[in-house]
């Protein structure tokens, strides 16, 4: 009994640590969450995403990344490296890729690490795609034609956060 008494003292002393690292990982959640319901409306909308609003949840990650050690800050610097691969991409392309995409997309990144953000990306990439060859075969629009991403990125951030 004597040693029961001791493992729930022990474990006691180590679980706010723990609660509080897992508290500033739903935080992160919940402001990716936020970013993407945000840049979804304003691309939906305007077909622009504002970057000052990319700006500042970026900065609020960088803030909270700190204090949750879910994930190590390499994984997460890879994480935005996606992003920025993305921004390089819409460079090389004239812009036929969004740059807001990538900055959101290395945004998501620093929240989610390297390769939950990969996932977030295929699924998303995935989606637009089933969602773009439905218009072809509809005849909705041409192959010319541009979709906003960001509601396929907000899907998939949805689909990813349902628990299985």
């Amino acid at each position: 009994m004597k040693w029961l008494t001791m493992i729930i003292v022990i474990s006691e002393d180590k679980e706010p640590e723990g609660r509080r690292k897992v508290m500033w990982e739903y935080i992160i959640r919940i402001l990716i969450g936020l970013l993407l319901v945000i840049v979804t409306i304003q691309d939906i909308k305007w077909k622009k995403i504002r970057v000052g609003i990319v700006l500042f949840v970026g900065i609020c990650l960088c803030i909270c990344v700190p204090f949750s050690a879910m994930l190590s800050v390499i994984d997460r610097i890879l994480g935005l490296s996606l992003g920025l691969g993305v921004v390089l991409l819409s460079k090389a392309t004239g812009g036929k890729i969004g740059i807001g995409d990538g900055l959101v997309l290395g945004v998501t990144g620093i929240g989610l690490g390297f390769w939950s953000n990969i996932e977030l990306f295929a699924i998303a990439l995935a989606m637009a795609a089933v969602f773009s060859i439905g218009l072809l075969a509809l005849r909705r629009a041409n192959r010319k034609k541009a979709i906003p991403f960001m509601p396929f990125l907000l899907g998939a951030y949805l689909f990813l956060s349902i628990p299985i």
